[in-house]
């Protein structure tokens, strides 16, 4: 009787530990992230931003990328992580043609995400406005 007992409890050990080692298999562990960038004015989406993820490795995951026409740039890390975001706008026109004048707008904002395996983490960044005027 202790036998059966014995074995029983061994076979459900056993068992227990099995499914333990093969579900952490199937973890996901990939990290997806997904960032909207706002004008600080109207708070309308901006396409063609650039969106650029700081300090980080290129094997780790992609390091920049360009917001689509609904403002929005998404990319998966292989890994959690804490990452600063920078988003850059540059748009410009010449004027030079009267007041020989280059007008330079440069916009720009910054957040930082905290990925999470298997999970897509959402931030947005709001870009400010600074204009430059250049004279020739």
């Amino acid at each position: 009787m202790k036998k059966k007992i014995s074995l029983l409890a061994t076979l459900f050990l056993m068992g227990g530990l099995s499914i333990c080692f093969f579900d952490s298999c199937d973890k996901d562990t990939t990290c997806s992230v997904k960032i909207s960038v706002l004008d600080e004015e109207t708070r309308t989406p901006l396409s063609g931003v650039v969106v650029r993820f700081l300090d980080i490795d290129t094997s780790f995951g992609t390091a920049e990328g360009i917001t689509d026409n609904a403002g929005v740039f998404a990319t998966e890390f292989k890994a959690p992580a804490i990452l600063n975001v920078e988003a850059i706008y540059e748009t410009g026109y010449d004027d030079s043609v009267f007041t020989r004048e280059l007008y330079y707008c440069h916009r720009d904002g910054s957040n930082t995400v905290r990925l999470k395996e298997g999970e897509t983490v959402e931030a947005t960044i709001v870009v400010e406005s600074t204009i430059k005027q250049d004279l020739r």
